[in-house]
């Protein structure tokens, strides 16, 4: 028994699920009396909920719907669409306690404070216009899944990208039958209801409680049907899959090969390694994650593993979206890719688990949506609203508007993923370039005393101008319009900076001594820079740079965050080749 193509179990869940997480997101609302509560939570919470947090942050339904995707049609390079944050991972560990100790409510207060207003809002610009598609990416991601489950996914026809010179020429493009759309449509609008009216409520607390539930949820949930697909007879456990796949290799495809010639070659996917920081650096929830925490340990553990626990939870979606594309071999069977991860749960789970697993992708994309919502419109509210528009504005005024940008970010979200739906997988790798186009900026200003605002500037344009240039007008490889943005905008950071007034020494000492005074010493910032920061402690200093010796606890977990992640990618190698 069913309505809409889904077991009556599942709605049952649902509704218990989404009744559960409304009153959440209600309660959390009597907690919000201050921009500090609606952003960071009032910075209380401890290192099981900061795991979780950053987590469920980065977690969203295009991480394991994207990477499935990309499997189904290109084999285990598909890891790399959630895996290209990989190896920037050792730096979150020291990036943490040094925007925890910025002492901020918002990135785009980094940019007010240490070069100029113009420059926040230059900013707010570029990091609003990376989240509406990271968004949209989410939207998406779970509409597709939601498809999925419900078997309202049909290949329909298909656009292979026809110019020889685009790094997209390997992935193909599917535009649903007409019926399909239509389910598309009505899918999403319901979705952006959902969490257009949770995150108006709750802010950055009741996303932090979705994030805990759904995060545990998820994790667990990854796991649950690779037994069930490497059960199916069309499968044949790990080497049947193996097998079959090895059975489908050409000179151009290789579906157990962690790289492809297409979007995820060695190149490319060293590029992407690179460009994680630098987009991390300039996600604007960036200072809910690293300072939400009761003290910079909290923000630093939470921050590393909650993203470690993805990079582990990555191997499994991989390992499924293998299975499935056995089956789909074998059987001879079509499905839209972005579709593929909802069409496997619903053919693999029990009506009660997908019911679960329906939630998960839910609370997934309210926890996403609600934090991107909040820190974006805090972004206006804080740095354009309060600074130009309303000065005078008190607290009450203050998340009143970061409300209402919210639902704007919201609706212009819906909008980018409708006018991006042919693929999860581009729209993915869209946003994550975008935010390093700034992020280039943020990471100057920290290691840079030099950096100026005419610096930003002629950075940040010149790498944006790039970007658009090598990946919307010439269509250039991947690795060229990942690499080419981020070496310009440094060249450009540079020469700007040095060809103009530098910054005044009052602002450089003043912003230097907050990101290398720790939490808890805030007597030192009344010191001078000599005194707050020893010059026996510095590390670097030449041509202007400003860094400190690391400590043993930097240096060490940098270390072991590493050696973890070697270890991700040796069990992904062993699973492939055993």
């Amino acid at each position: 028994m069913g309505f809409l193509g889904l077991d009556l179990a599942i709605w049952v869940v649902l509704a218990l699920y989404f009744a559960g997480m409304l009153l959440m997101g209600f309660l959390s609302k009597r907690t919000i009396h201050n921009q500090e509560g609606y952003l960071l939570g009032n910075r209380r919470f401890g290192v099981t909920m900061m795991i979780m947090h950053a987590f469920g942050a980065g977690t969203h339904p295009g991480a394991p719907a994207g990477v499935i995707s990309k499997t189904v049609s290109s084999g285990a390079s598909g890891v790399w669409v959630s895996w290209m944050w990989m190896f920037g991972t050792p730096f979150y560990w020291i990036i943490a306690p040094i925007i925890r100790r910025m002492r901020y409510l918002t990135m785009a207060d980094f940019f007010q404070k240490r070069f100029s207003r113009a420059a926040g809002v230059l900013y707010v610009v570029v990091a609003t216009v990376g989240m509406i598609v990271f968004l949209a990416s989410v939207l998406l991601a779970t509409t597709r899944t939601v498809q999925g489950m419900m078997g309202k996914a049909t290949p329909g026809t298909v656009q292979v990208h026809s110019n020889p010179s685009d790094s997209d020429q390997s992935v193909t493009d599917y535009v649903g039958e007409p019926e399909s759309e239509m389910w598309f449509f009505a899918i999403l609008f319901t979705i952006t209801a959902v969490f257009l009216i949770y995150s108006y409520w709750g802010g950055i607390v009741a996303a932090i409680r979705t994030d805990t539930i759904q995060g545990l949820m998820i994790i667990a949930l990854s796991f649950i049907a690779i037994p069930a697909a490497l059960g199916l007879e069309d499968v044949g456990g790990l080497a049947g899959m193996r097998a079959t796949l090895e059975s489908q290799k050409t000179q151009a495809v290789d579906y157990l090969s962690l790289f492809d010639p297409g979007e995820f070659n060695l190149v490319t996917v060293l590029l992407l390694c690179v460009n994680a920081p630098l987009s991390m650096l300039a996600i604007p929830h960036l200072m809910s994650v690293c300072g939400a925490g009761r003290t910079e340990w909290e923000g630093r553990v939470g921050f590393t593993y909650g993203n470690i626990l993805k990079r582990v939870c990555t191997i499994g979606w991989c390992l499924l979206g293998l299975c499935w594309l056995a089956y789909l071999i074998n059987t001879g069977s079509a499905i839209h890719p972005d579709a593929a991860f909802g069409d496997s749960i619903r053919a693999l789970l029990s009506p009660v688990l997908q019911g679960v697993m329906l939630a998960c992708v839910m609370a997934a994309a309210m926890s996403s949506g609600d934090a991107v919502q909040v820190t974006v419109a805090g972004l206006f509210s804080q740095n354009v609203y309060r600074v130009y528009l309303n000065p005078g504005a008190d607290e009450r005024q203050l998340v009143r508007v970061t409300r209402v940008t919210g639902l704007a970010v919201a609706l212009m979200s819906l909008l980018a993923a409708i006018l991006m739906r042919s693929s999860i997988v581009k729209t993915i790798l869209d946003y994550f370039n975008i935010l390093s186009l700034v992020g280039i900026s943020v990471a100057m200003g920290i290691l840079w005393r030099r950096m100026n605002t005419a610096g930003v500037f002629c950075s940040t344009i010149s790498a944006v101008s790039t970007f658009i240039m090598t990946r919307y007008v010439l269509g250039c490889p991947r690795d060229i319009t990942i690499g080419a943005p981020i070496l310009i905008g440094i060249l450009a950071g540079v020469i700007g900076s040095l060809l103009t007034k530098p910054p005044s020494a009052e602002t450089i000492e003043e912003f230097f001594k907050r990101i290398y005074v720790p939490i808890g010493e805030e007597k030192k910032l009344d010191l001078p820079i000599d005194e707050a920061v020893p010059r026996s402690k510095r590390w670097l200093t030449a041509g202007g740079l400003f860094i400190v010796k690391p400590s043993r606890q930097s240096w060490v977990g940098f270390i072991v965050t590493l050696a973890m992640c070697i270890v991700c990618v040796a069990v992904m190698l062993a699973i492939l080749n055993l």
